[in-house]
């Protein structure tokens, strides 16, 4: 009984996992759900940057949001410098006098939630774009968002990310979360957003609380929440570092503590979305922290087969096979990432519920190449 348990344990995350893109694409190719999208839908948008320490980028990101291919008329621009150090103030206030630009800046230092909280508040249009200040746009990006509100149904729009040398292979995980998210899209609501760079109806926005490390969950919820429609947009593109640089160890266990945090902060208004999402959001979000635990199992129930039983077919097998992938080199790195994260997943939720490691603080990402 408890060897079947075990054998349980360990394929069912798995088994979700992989059966969840299936899910979407069957959903997708049988079931789609047309986004009422048009061109003609260009309505004004207030465009909201929080931003702390954001020399290098600050201005050319406030620019590009400028530029005729992405500037809507009677749209405007609300940064909020959070108790900026560098030089970042001295560039905003070149800013100061433009009629669509609006600076706030904050003596003392503001997590970016709370900077986000500040700016919606002032905001005077129905349609909020929020954008961090790193990444890159495809030119038309904004644009490409509002078009898609056109449809009533919908209340967040968010970019698609990629990787910032389009000449090159895309990163395996960045790809299959942009394809399912599309599909999900299409058929639907998605259930991922880029806090780089996504638009929301202001009548759905709720007031993010200050004791959460991502902003992003909060709109899932809070969409669905109102019965809107969560979708990507392809057209819409924003460029950041590669998928492997940017989750690195310390990142990956910020990932992981956000997604607890959130989980047990916000409980009662996860589950008043309606019982096929929440299924849905804890299968894409949550699942693949019980990995670890999987392959934990997996390997205990290896153990028991080696010690109470004869037959050691099945797991030289496994053994045999997981040894032939590291040797080839086109599987070897897949695996070795999949072991770092799975591996950086267990050590987060051990400080987690054990340690009581539970910091909101989110450090900046400072890569060491950009686009």
């Amino acid at each position: 009984m408890i060897v079947k348990i075990i054998i349980i344990l360990s394929f069912l995350p798995v088994l979700l996992l992989m059966a969840y893109p299936v899910i979407s694409f069957f959903r997708y190719t049988f079931f789609p759900v047309a986004v009422l999208k048009s061109e003609k839908f260009l309505v004004p948008v207030s465009i909201i940057i929080a931003c702390y320490n954001e020399e290098k980028y600050i201005q050319s990101k406030i620019l590009s949001f400028l530029d005729e291919s992405d500037w809507i008329p009677n749209s405007e621009i609300i940064v909020v410098s959070g108790g900026s150090t560098d030089n970042t103030n001295t560039i905003l206030h070149e800013f100061h006098h433009h009629p669509s630009v609006i600076v706030v800046l904050s003596p003392v230092q503001m997590s970016k939630i709370e900077s986000v909280n500040l700016a919606v508040e002032s905001a005077r249009n129905e349609i909020l774009v929020f954008s961090d200040c790193r990444q890159k746009m495809e030119k038309g990006s904004v644009k490409q968002l509002v078009y898609n509100f056109n449809d009533k149904n919908v209340g967040t729009v968010v970019a698609k990310l990629e990787d910032p040398d389009q000449d090159k292979k895309h990163s395996f995980f960045r790809s299959a979360i942009n394809q399912i998210v599309f599909m999900d899209s299409q058929s639907g609501s998605a259930l991922h957003v880029y806090g780089a760079m996504y638009a929301q109806r202001k009548s759905i926005f709720k007031k993010f609380p200050p004791n959460q490390l991502f902003d992003d969950l909060c709109v899932i919820i809070s969409t669905l929440s109102h019965n809107k429609r969560l979708i990507q947009e392809p057209l819409a593109k924003i460029y950041d570092v590669n998928f492997n640089t940017y989750y690195g160890g310390e990142r990956l266990e910020r990932l992981t503590r956000g997604l607890l945090i959130f989980l047990t902060k916000n409980w009662s208004q996860i589950v008043k979305i309606n019982k096929i999402d929440l299924f849905r959001f804890f299968t894409f979000k949550y699942v693949k922290l019980l990995l670890p635990f999987s392959f934990i199992s997996g390997l205990l129930l290896m153990a028991y087969w080696l010690t109470e039983t004869t037959n050691y077919f099945f797991p030289i097998f496994i053994l045999s096979t997981f040894i032939v992938l590291l040797l080839l080199k086109s599987t070897r790195t897949f695996l070795l990432l999949l072991v770092r994260i799975n591996f950086h997943f267990i050590m987060a939720i051990i400080k987690f519920f054990v340690f009581n490691k539970r910091s909101n603080s989110w450090e900046k990402l400072i890569p060491s190449t950009s686009k």
